[in-house]
């Protein structure tokens, strides 16, 4: 069972780095990500 996604959780990766923190926030995919409404995917996709 998959577990709810919290929107302004990090995730731990490459040598315990902050992942997020090595993207380009002005990268025109990662301000498109930050403006979708994830919550609804993980409401339809939940069961």
């Amino acid at each position: 069972m998959l577990t709810k996604s919290s929107p302004i959780s990090t995730q731990l990766n490459l040598f315990h780095s902050e992942l997020f923190s090595q993207l380009d926030v002005k990268d025109p995919l990662i301000q498109l990500a930050n403006t979708i409404n994830w919550t609804v995917f993980d409401d339809a996709f939940e069961q």
